[in-house]
């Protein structure tokens, strides 16, 4: 293999190594990003059943205070 050879070699190496880790990185993050989503969703979720909970509990008490019919 001459000199050049050698040469394009490495640089075709380094490129690969280089795109391979920019790659690596845009997953890692998509990963990151998606897993807070999920977090956010979930806490979200969680609070609102709580709201909905607190009412519907205020809700049954209201009715049983009020006389009957």
């Amino acid at each position: 293999m001459s000199y050049n050879q050698k040469i394009w070699l490495g640089v075709l190496v380094l490129c690969s190594v280089f795109w391979l880790v920019v790659i690596g990185s845009i997953f890692s993050v998509n990963q990151l990003f998606e897993r807070h989503h999920q977090q956010s969703l979930e806490a979200f979720t969680a609070q609102a059943s709580h709201r909905y909970h607190a009412n519907a509990a205020s809700d049954h008490s209201l009715q049983a205070r009020s006389p009957a019919l």
